[in-house]
């Protein structure tokens, strides 16, 4: 029992060593080459080990993206900086910067969550009193999922307001309560209405 025991343990040590091994000394995928097309369509037919190889070029064309708030006509945004939570206390601005930092590699490989990642740095970016960099990830979090959550949209809302940019903060409120209507935003859209009633 003992040497069948010692071969289990001498295999999955093995089996260790080469997964860390690989991790430790990856080696670049290779794709085999394909051998040079020397035949016509017309001869493939009848051959087994003649092929055709076409390339196709494929041009990526980069479009901007658009903005899904930009600031409304008459809205004047003097300053985008403010007094954060953070602000001059240098301690708590490295702990900022580090959630940043960790929340943005993160960002990098996100697929699902890359919205909240988003309002995560927004958050941070408030913390700091950095409003243009707080509605940049704002902005981002509604294009990655701002279709189906009414989160970035409400923090934009509460943003454009401290900025005295107020039809653009009553549209953020108004999309945050339309694409989620549940009491939070609806209440903020109602307050945000009775202090800034809307001007004929």
């Amino acid at each position: 029992m003992n040497k069948k025991w010692l071969i289990v343990v001498a295999v999955a040590v093995v089996l260790l060593a080469m997964s860390i091994a690989q991790f430790l000394f990856p080696r670049q995928a290779v794709s085999p080459a394909l051998p040079a097309a020397t035949s016509t369509p017309e001869q493939i037919v009848g051959s087994e080990t003649s092929f055709t190889v076409a390339t196709t070029t494929v041009n990526i064309v980069k479009r901007p993206a658009t903005n899904p708030l930009p600031i409304a006509g008459g809205d004047v945004v003097a300053s985008w900086d403010f007094i954060g939570a953070y602000t001059n206390n240098p301690e708590l601005t490295a702990k900022a910067d580090a959630e940043i930092k960790r929340l943005s590699n993160l960002l990098i490989a996100a697929t699902s969550s890359a919205m909240i990642l988003s309002v995560g740095i927004a958050n941070q970016y408030e913390l700091l009193g950095d409003g243009k960099k707080q509605y940049d990830f704002l902005i981002r979090a509604v294009r990655e999922g701002g279709a189906t959550s009414g989160l970035p949209w409400h923090n934009l809302g509460v943003l454009m307001e401290r900025f005295g940019a107020y039809e653009t903060a009553r549209t953020a409120h108004e999309k945050a309560f339309e694409i989620q209507p549940i009491e939070q935003f609806e209440n903020a859209l109602a307050d945000f209405n009775q202090e800034h009633p809307e001007t004929p």
